[in-house]
């Protein structure tokens, strides 16, 4: 990438993707879609 502003997006994407996996690895599956289904909203 070039420019700091796509730089900064693809980090964010990252970091993302690696905050997903790690809860992922954490937090049991079934446990992860009980709580997403009981969030509000």
């Amino acid at each position: 990438m070039r420019g700091l502003e796509k730089v900064r997006a693809e980090v964010s994407l990252t970091a993302l993707a690696y905050n997903i996996r790690r809860v992922l690895n954490l937090v049991a599956f079934d446990e992860l879609m009980a709580a997403v289904k009981a969030a509000p909203g």
